[in-house]
This record gives structure tokens, sequence and C-alpha cells, in this order.
């Protein structure tokens, strides 16, 4: 937990190896609410709670505090509204934002630290921050933002975050993947994070599903490639609502989870919102379901307080070993459903391929994005779970052509989407647009520089390869070997086959 005026030297590496063969091997207790706790301490002060860390840093001091007293292993900074795009009404011109973004995650963190190293003197027991990033009001898959805008907005927030020297980030309420992404990829940008570790939390309705309608296996399959220290739920409802999505979660992921419910479905009452659960019921909810589903990061989010963290901390003394994970599941994903890898490819449409159909190539030409999406899209009537892109065309720009597409695709497709280009600035100007998760098409081996290029995009946006490639003196050994030892792929992310290329071509 390093404090440093810019981006110094700090022992976070070090913590971060220790962070993480803690959270493999026991439980951790998180701590509960901050914005709903911080407003019944100070309920005059409205929007200007999001500035407590520059003007009332004292409060947060005695929160996080009252939290590792309360036996808390870990508590989140008082940042989840305060990206640039969160803090902007506060800005006074240009830039301001940004800048008022860093300094206040900059100010939460190192406010959370000094009362972690004060814990772990007292108690000499290790102590964690986690920085908070919530997912503010504009989804881009629901068309109010867009991934690139939210990254810039999320890289001060980052920045700030680890300047403090947060342990991790915790990416919070994600209730659209492309915001989350968004919010990793400003974590690993070594303009804001720096890689900073993170772990990835949504927030479900009462189907179970994200937001956008993304199911708990979408979730899964989606984020599990980003190599997060977990996956979990947090706020939505309590224990009780979030039983049955936590169960769903437990049965996919191949990470460590975290749960951090609500003390149950707010009610108002005077006026004001109300939790129903006090300390001792929420206590044994949460500790029954993490023993039962070996939780790894047990807290509590809305409407609850030093006391529910403390019940529940008491129950949990034993900080119970945590059982082995299921294996991963070679998965790819749309916006709102998990769909396994082979199956993809045994049901991949080629329709849309500028190379092989001159009906698709005159859309392209033409522009028409809504006839190009319905094209695409009547794929799935006969049939296909997985549709192949491919846009290039002379005299068109093929990442503004990719791009676009994918992004009209992602909340009309259930299917997932293959990208076919060998320009990897296409690539990377359409995969941040997938809701889901995509798998790039790959068909040559020969440019060593290309395949290290393709395999950096892929990386950065959780993507699985499809390599269609001959594989002559050992080029698919070379490449298998790059992908995971340079860029961390899991082996079943990396596809050979070299019949998938011959997909058919209707006109």
């Amino acid at each position: 937990m390093g404090a440093s005026d810019g981006a110094a030297p700090d022992p976070r590496k070090d913590r971060s190896a220790a962070l993480k063969e803690a959270l493999a091997r026991s439980l951790l207790v998180a701590d509960g609410s901050t914005g709903s706790a911080l407003a019944a301490l100070a309920p005059e002060a409205g929007d200007r709670q999001q500035l407590f860390a520059l003007e009332r840093p004292e409060l947060l001091a005695s929160l996080h505090r009252s939290y590792f007293e309360a036996g808390s292993d870990l508590v989140e900074t008082a940042t989840f509204q305060a990206s640039a795009r969160g803090l902007e009404r506060f800005a006074a011109g240009p830039g301001s934002a940004s800048e008022i973004a860093y300094r206040v995650n900059l100010a939460a963190a190192r406010i959370a630290c000094l009362e972690a190293i004060a814990a772990e003197a007292a108690t000499g027991k290790a102590r964690w921050v986690a920085g908070s990033m919530g997912p503010g009001g504009e989804s881009p898959s629901l068309g109010f933002s867009s991934w690139e805008e939210l990254k810039a907005s999320y890289l001060p927030q980052a920045r700030g975050l680890a300047d403090g020297g947060c342990d991790l980030a915790l990416v919070e309420t994600c209730q659209d993947p492309i915001q989350a992404k968004a919010a990793i990829a400003a974590l690993l940008d070594p303009a804001g994070g720096r890689g900073l570790p993170f772990i990835v939390s949504a927030t479900v309705d009462a189907r179970g599903r994200l937001l956008t309608g993304s199911s708990i296996e979408a979730f899964a399959a989606v984020f599990a490639p980003f190599h997060p220290l977990a996956l979990g739920l947090n706020c939505s409802g309590g224990p009780d609502e979030l039983e049955a999505p936590l169960a769903r979660l437990a049965d996919v992921s191949p990470l460590p989870l975290s749960f951090m419910p609500n003390a149950g479905l707010p009610r108002e009452v005077d006026g004001r919102a109300s939790w129903p659960l006090g300390p001792s019921e929420f206590a044994q909810r949460v500790n029954a379901l993490a023993r039962r589903h070996g939780i790894a990061v047990a807290g509590g989010c809305c409407g609850t307080v030093p006391e529910h963290i403390s019940a529940l901390s008491r129950l949990l003394d034993d900080r119970p070993r945590l059982p082995p994970r299921p294996q991963a599941r070679p998965a790819l994903a749309s916006l709102y459903e998990a769909l396994p890898l082979g199956a993809c490819l045994a049901k991949m449409g080629g329709a849309a391929d500028t190379a092989k159909n001159a009906a698709f190539a005159s859309l392209v030409d033409s522009g028409d994005w809504d006839e190009m999406a319905a094209f695409v899209v009547a794929q799935e009537d006969e049939g296909a779970i997985c549709l192949s892109l491919r846009v290039d065309r002379p005299r068109r720009d093929e990442a503004a052509d990719l791009a676009a597409l994918v992004s009209r695709l992602s909340g009309l497709s259930r299917a997932a989407l293959c990208l076919c280009s060998r320009d990897p600035a296409a690539l990377a100007a359409a995969l941040p647009c997938a809701g889901g998760r995509a798998l790039i098409l790959l068909e040559s081996l020969e440019d060593a520089a290309f395949s290290r290029e393709l395999l950096a995009v892929a990386a950065g946006s959780g993507a699985a390869i499809l390599c269609t490639a001959r594989d002559e003196a050992g080029s698919h050994r070379g490449f298998l070997h790059l992908a995971t030892g340079d860029f961390g792929f899991d082996p079943a992310s990396i596809i050979f086959d070299l019949e998938v290329s011959k997909l058919p071509a209707r006109s």
C-alpha cells in the first residue's frame, strides 16, 4: 500500500502475489456499504459526499477504521462514483473533471491505506484496500455512451487508485459488460492503473440477469479470460434474492467468488430508504451461503454498516478454507448468453464475408448498416450460433466499418461473433464494441510480427483465437507457446482447425 505523489515504485507487486495467495487459501471478510453509511453519518452532505476524500477525510478514515475494528480484512475506497464523468458536475472547466477524478481517487486511496497500515500494525494481520469503481449511469449497450468514452473517464480514476496504493480494484455493480471492459482497459493501461489487479462484480435483476439482459453464464464467459482475482455479485437484493444467481455463478466460474449483497430489498420509511435485515439476520444468511458455495470474499453492500460486518466476521471467524473451483469451460458469448466453444465452431455462419459473398460485399459498399445487420442475423434462423464477419473492401475504412457493424450486432444478435481481418487496428476498433466474448480468425502464421499484434489485441479484449493456418515446421506449437507464455492465454482459448475456414456462403 504505497502512497506516492506520482507513479513512484511501491510494494504493490509483492502484495499482489500475497493477495492472490490469500484469495486461493481462505475467505476474506470485506466491509459493508460506503455510500449509505456515509449518508447516515452526514445526511446534510448530499452530492458533496463524493468529495469527502478532499473535504472531510477524517470522516472517511473513521468509517474505514470502524470496518477494520469490526473484523474486515478488506475495505473499499469511497470512490464508487469518482470517474471523470461521475465528478463532471464539480469541474470548473475543460479537463478539470479528469484532474478532480485523479485527486479524489488518490486521496481516498491514501486515506484507506493509512487505516489499513494502522490495523495491520495493531493486529499483525494482513489488511487490504480495494479501489471502488462503479458503473455510472451511461450504458454503452443501451446507446448512452461508448467504450472509448468510458475508458477515458476511468483512466484518471484508475491512475489515482494505483498511485494512492490500492492493492486491487473492485469493478462493482456491473450492469453492462462493455462498461466493465472499459474499466478493465483503464486498469491495465500504463496511463491508468498500470496493471492493478481487480475483481469484477455484477448486479442482477429479479430474473438473475444484468441490466443489459446478460446471463450469469455470459458474465462468467466474458470476464474470466481477463484473469480477474475473483468474479462476484453485489448490490441487487439481499442474500435471499441473490442465492440462485450465486449458485449459478459458483457452478460455472473457475475463479474465486466474491459476494456482497444488500441488507435485503430496500423499502421507504418516512421518505428514506430502509433495509430490512439487521446485523444478525444478514450475517447468518451470508455465512450460510459463503460456506455452501466456497466464497472467497464476503461482505455487504447497501444498508450494511460496521455492525453487520462485525456479526458476519464473528460467524466466519474460522475463515473457512476454500474448495477447488470447477474447471473452466471454454465458451464464447453474445451479450446475452454463453455459448460452448465447440458448438460455435460447428454452427458458424459464414455468409457475412466480403471475400466470398457478393451480396454482402454490395451491402458493405452501400454503407447500409441496418440491412447489413439484418443479413448477418438472418443466419441465426438457419441454426448459426456464431457469426463470422469480414468487411474488408477497397476504398473503405475497414476499422470503422467493422466497429459499426459489431456495435449494431451486439444488441441484436444472440449468437457470438467471429471477426476476420488482417488488420490488427480494425480488430482493436471493433472488439470493444462487442458485448460478449468474440472469436478472432487467424488465417496465416507466416508473419510473426502480425501474430504478436493480433495476440495483444485479443488478450486486451478477452477474445479467443481460431487458427486455420496449416501447421508448417511446428508453427502451431510455436504460436501456442507464444500465446500462453507471453500473453497469458488459456490453451483452451486457442483453437487450431483447418476445416472451419470452409464455411458456406449463401448468396
